[in-house]
């Protein structure tokens, strides 16, 4: 595997390098922009065929998102802060649809007054709305998260949206050394997304996002709420398959001198 030194920005950009998703769209924000910036770079390079999609704003990002994630299209996107917040209207609706979409979002406090540096105020006041939140402690952490990610939401017990974080600055904008895996190594870790049901499938017909009546409506949150309990077998699932494949080990939390206690 091999070593380098990079911010956690940088990192969470060669993951989405290294899983080549099919649509990215997205809207660049401090302290997030780099992952986007470094992203379409490597568009632009050739280095991917993602179909790249630079919106006028985060809430139409999120969009774009939702309807390519219908579509059958693996999905990838970040944001921080107000962005995170321009999104709030369409985070529910892709967790409802069982979207299965991972976005890296770079923690930082809401305005205002405004500040630029990190609190965890954005996703905090995202917490009911239907996605998965890991937190990464440190750049190399937030690298294999981001891989196990797309793992874990596209798990047919979870078809739920996840968001990967780091703390804006203290990570995002700071470099550690990591051990980086192989792309071909990860392409086999994440494999091919197989949806369901994709709005492009004319040959069988389905509709997303229908009119729910309360009796309906009850029965889909109710199937939200059993995934949701469901993704911590999941996440220790993948993550046992990660340590097998590559060594590093991560569970829900890290312990800290708990042995006695």
């Amino acid at each position: 595997m091999p070593a380098a030194a990079k911010t956690g920005n940088e990192a969470m950009a060669e993951v989405m390098r290294q899983i080549n998703p099919d649509v990215v769209a997205a809207y660049p924000i401090t302290p997030a922009t780099e992952i986007v910036m470094i992203f379409a770079q490597f568009v632009a390079d050739g280095l991917v065929d993602t179909e790249y999609i630079p919106v006028e704003s985060e809430h139409s990002a999120m969009s774009a998102c939702v309807g390519a994630c219908a579509a059958g299209a693996r999905v990838m996107t970040g944001t921080s802060s107000q962005g995170l917040a321009l999104m709030y209207e369409i985070l529910p609706i892709a967790a409802a649809l069982r979207l299965p979409i991972v976005m890296s979002v770079v923690n930082r406090a809401l305005s205002g007054p405004i500040n630029i540096h990190c609190d965890h105020s954005d996703t905090m006041a995202a917490r009911d709305f239907g996605w998965v939140q890991i937190f990464s402690e440190n750049v190399q952490e937030a690298y294999d998260n981001l891989i196990q990610a797309v793992r874990i939401a596209e798990h047919s017990k979870v078809k739920l949206p996840v968001m990967v974080t780091t703390d804006g600055f203290i990570i995002s904008h700071c470099m550690e050394k990591i051990e980086m895996l192989e792309d071909g190594e990860v392409k086999n870790f994440v494999g091919e997304r197989k949806p369901p049901v994709s709005l492009l499938d004319i040959e069988h017909p389905v509709t997303l996002g229908a009119l729910d009546l309360p009796d309906y409506y009850f029965e889909h949150r109710r199937q939200m709420a059993e995934a949701m309990r469901t993704v911590d077998k999941v996440i220790l699932e993948v993550a046992g398959e990660f340590t097998k494949r590559f060594g590093r080990e991560y569970g829900f939390f890290e312990k800290y001198k708990l042995d006695d206690a």
